[in-house]
């Protein structure tokens, strides 16, 4: 790519990538460290005209919460408590905002 400048590298991360929730600190440090880590590979790549993107999904219903262990190493067992729905809920919020552009509807 360099070589050619041209090219576009894509890493598919997380929303926590950019917000954290409770109960997921090893997953979203891993998250913050991959947005971290392309964003500057970006910088490093823009006078080769190569892109980085990162993509950041946002909530997806998986087993991360039923394998998830709690500050005493207890399993924390999926159970969705009102603070975390409102994470999750805010977290969805700031990743619509992210993807609608300004002055566009979405049917």
């Amino acid at each position: 790519m360099i070589k050619r400048r041209q090219g576009h590298i894509v890493a598919i991360s997380s929303i926590q990538g950019k917000i954290s929730i409770p109960f997921r600190s090893a997953y979203a440090a891993s998250k913050h460290a991959t947005q971290a880590f392309f964003d500057c590979l970006r910088a490093e790549m823009e006078q080769y005209e190569i892109e980085v993107t990162v993509i950041s999904p946002g909530y997806i219903h998986t087993n991360l919460s039923v394998n998830a262990i709690t500050a005493d190493g207890s399993r924390y067992g999926g159970k969705l408590s009102t603070s975390l729905l409102t994470w999750k809920r805010r977290v969805s919020l700031v990743f619509t905002l992210e993807t609608v552009d300004p002055g566009k509807s979405w049917n």
